[in-house]
């Protein structure tokens, strides 16, 4: 009973590689280095020149000194061009042996300069010892990002910390004292006002809950998707504060990942949070549009600006969203203008869905 190959479904056949075409005994040949290729020639040559000399009809007229001089010359041509190919090839072995170890994972191996390189090869491994110092590069800041990223979220942890003890501690605090005042009074009005007051401070906790709770993670950008989302935001806002919050989406049918519909909505979040606490604004809009497979998010008010020197320090959770979409790939920036309120764009760019256009196909 024969097994199928996992790589080959059943019915297929195995297209036959050039290789597999090529006879044995010229595989064999074709397999040696290029170097004992050449000098192979030029034996053959020799010995094929050799020949040739001491036939009668040449021999008789060459002195053996002369057949010796000449046969000497094709040798040493033979040898000599043995040896420069060999010189020539020397780098690119030694190419090869940097390109095994790093794909072995040793990304700190360089290629050594050589004296005897020629001027393409010693280009090909100086743009390789680039290649991978761009590389070292590029780990490095990642991991940099990384390590900002856990801070980042140590500080957010510390701050809800902070909100949990602050606020609502105290809120449950007050709530049990009240219920202990209710279950040692006896009139029936005072246990009544006693238990009212409870209430209502249990309710707000409840409400500092759901805030923090949204603060941790917002399942509105995951229940709704980020349009509805934001819009939920605008509203929230315009209930909180003075400040007339207006939305546009223009997507035109781009699916946003959720990770990245998540970062979109905390970056209008601190933005909007920004513009309540600090710019002093009346108007904000939000506008979140899709082009050519890029997703902005910018969110502008005509408050105080900030100077350019410390926009990027508006808001350290700002900072982190920066972080965050450097992760993914994209990019935030902040632009405060006197007298024109501050712009804080997010940028990103999306993939599209490639499994999903199969199924729909």
């Amino acid at each position: 009973m024969t097994g199928i190959s996992p790589s080959h479904p059943a019915g297929a056949t195995r297209k036959p590689a050039p290789r597999d075409r090529v006879p044995r005994w010229l595989h064999a040949i074709l397999e040696i280095p290029l170097e004992q290729k050449v000098l192979g020639a030029n034996l053959v040559i020799v010995a094929t020149a050799s020949l040739v000399l001491m036939s009668p009809l040449i021999g008789a007229r060459m002195l053996a000194a002369d057949m010796f001089v000449l046969f000497g010359a094709l040798l040493m041509g033979a040898f000599a061009s043995y040896l420069l190919i060999w010189l020539a090839l020397k780098p690119v072995k030694t190419l090869e042996k940097i390109a095994r170890k790093v794909s072995l994972g040793r990304v700190n191996e360089r290629v050594p300069p050589s004296l005897i390189a020629d001027p393409d090869l010693a280009h090909l491994a100086a743009t390789m010892n680039e290649m991978l110092d761009n590389l070292v590069a590029g780990r490095k800041r990642m991991a940099n990002l990384a390590a900002e990223v856990v801070y980042a979220q140590e500080g957010e942890r510390a701050q809800v910390a902070r909100d949990l003890h602050e606020s609502l501690g105290q809120t449950l605090a007050a709530a049990n004292f009240q219920l202990t005042a209710a279950a040692n009074h006896e009139n029936p009005a005072e246990i009544r006002a006693q238990l009212a007051e409870a209430r209502e401070l249990l309710r707000t906790s409840l409400e500092e809950v759901r805030n923090v709770s949204r603060s941790l993670h917002p399942r509105v950008a995951d229940d709704l998707g980020l349009p509805l989302a934001l819009q939920a935001l605008a509203d929230r806002a315009r209930q909180r504060s003075l400040i007339n919050v207006n939305v546009v989406c223009e997507l035109r049918g781009l699916e946003i990942p959720r990770a990245l519909s998540t970062t979109f909505y905390r970056v209008a979040e601190e933005a909007l949070r920004n513009v309540e606490t600090r710019a002093d604004a009346g108007n904000a809009l939000i506008s979140l549009s899709a082009r050519n497979g890029d997703l902005e998010l910018e969110v502008t008010d005509d408050g105080c600006a900030v100077d350019d020197s410390g926009a990027a320090k508006v808001n350290p959770v700002l900072t982190n969203m920066h972080r965050r979409l450097s992760l993914a790939g994209g990019e935030l920036h902040i632009h405060s203008t006197p007298d024109c309120g501050t712009r804080v764009i997010a940028r990103a760019h999306v993939e599209p869905d490639v499994n999903g256009e199969d199924e729909a196909a």
